[in-house]
């Protein structure tokens, strides 16, 4: 059990991770791996600490190495504006009617974020914290 995790609730995975919301297409960013012995299902991300406002950077979220977005596809980050600094955003499937489907990690799984289209304004930086529960395999 990592040192964030109490077992069976809804915790921080990691710490953020700083994402380049101005890279290149396609660029992942791994911010974390499923400990040896453990299963994890992803509940949500915590998107923090912008360095200035983003209105164009779009983000997916999803096992690293293949399509990286089988938790949440295309994810437009633009509300995110003057007060960039105060500001966060919270990244996960909204259940309706119809639950939505769990990402599951396996152990040594990596869980990223991928750019899909960036900011082309500033140095456009946040961190990415993600939440879930991790389990025995």
């Amino acid at each position: 059990m990592s040192n964030y995790i109490q077992e069976g609730a809804i915790a921080k995975l990691a710490d953020g991770t700083t994402i380049d919301l101005t890279q290149a297409a396609d660029t992942e960013t791994s911010i974390y791996t499923c400990p040896s012995g453990k299963k994890c299902a992803v509940f949500g991300l915590l998107f923090y600490e912008f360095d200035e406002a983003v209105d164009e950077a779009v983000v997916t979220v999803g096992k690293t190495g293949g399509d990286c977005d089988e938790f949440l596809g295309d994810q437009t980050l633009t509300n995110v504006g003057a007060s960039y600094a105060d500001e966060c955003l919270w990244l996960m499937p909204v259940p309706a009617a119809t639950p939505a489907a769990a990402l599951i990690l396996d152990a040594g799984e990596s869980l990223g974020v991928e750019i899909t289209t960036a900011e082309t304004t500033g140095s456009a930086t946040c961190k990415a914290m993600p939440f879930g529960i991790e389990m025995d395999a």
